[in-house]
């Protein structure tokens, strides 16, 4: 489903600002792989997220999404294959428009443009159906302005929305990082229903290593634009902190004194 072969990608290049963000990155999604990311600052995450999505181009590499090749096409253009859910509450949705106005745009992804929004009877219907899901009592306010609920209604809603319309790649980029643990757990919740009802192909970055352990069938680990960690099934099953982080330390090279202040425990 998602095919990523050599792909590099280096920030300020030629001068002392230079940042080599992914060298040689090699990564294949199955369908319905549900894969946790992690490592370090720097590591190359988002990087690599970002050049999926089309934010930027990779200087080398090809990137391949259900067989097509997006890696130089634009991001717009590419969006129909994919649902994304940013870290920022504030982001992917439209903070002026109505609950039904938001959920009205994903559900034409992959369509052509309109100014007509829908607000056929039937589709309310089915967007309150899909809101109940989320355990918030959003169903009953369709007509609110989405800029005035709380960060954890945005994300959520923001979530309902990139699967609205199953797609081909739904990438999570630290989607609860900014939400309280109460708060945060309740979505992680909604986004393994949602992942697994739908049997959808998921990349979701997390600095939270018990996340990472706890959900998906494989985690990758990155280091220094590399990935230098991939376990899948069992393999992962059996995983805990520790023995990640003796993974990570074989693989990579790397020592620290503090090896758990790598990534976040809690």
């Amino acid at each position: 489903m998602l095919k990523i072969t050599h792909l590099h990608k280096t920030f300020f290049p030629n001068t002392p600002n230079e940042k080599k963000a992914l060298r040689g990155v090699n990564l294949t999604l199955e369908e319905g792989d549900f894969v946790t990311v992690i490592g370090s600052n720097g590591s190359g995450k988002s990087t690599l997220m970002n050049c999926i999505a089309g934010v930027f181009y990779p200087d080398k590499g090809h990137i391949l999404i259900d067989g097509v090749d997006v890696t130089r096409m634009p991001e717009h253009v590419r969006a129909k294959y994919i649902g994304r859910v940013f870290q920022d509450p504030m982001k992917g949705t439209a903070a002026d428009m109505q609950v039904a106005e938001n959920l009205a745009m994903a559900s034409r992804r992959g369509k052509p443009l309109s100014l007509k929004w829908s607000s056929q009877s039937s589709q309310l219907a089915e967007f309150r159906e899909a809101l109940k899901e989320l355990d918030l009592g959003l169903e009953n306010r369709l007509e609110t302005r989405i800029g005035t609920l709380s960060g954890g209604q945005r994300q959520s809603i923001t979530l309902l929305m990139a699967t609205l319309v199953p797609p081909k790649l739904l990438l999570l980029d630290e989607h609860t990082a900014a939400l309280d643990p109460k708060t945060a757990e309740k979505v992680l919740n909604l986004t393994q229903k949602r992942v697994s009802e739908g049997n959808l192909t998921t990349l979701m970055i997390t600095h939270n290593m018990r996340d990472a352990l706890r959900f998906g069938n494989r985690l990758i680990m990155m280091h220094e634009g590399r990935v230098v960690v991939d376990v899948k099934g069992e393999q992962k099953k059996e995983l805990t902190i520790q023995s990640l982080l003796e993974l990570f330390e074989k693989a990579s090279g790397a020592e620290f004194d503090d090896p758990e202040a790598l990534l976040t425990v809690d």
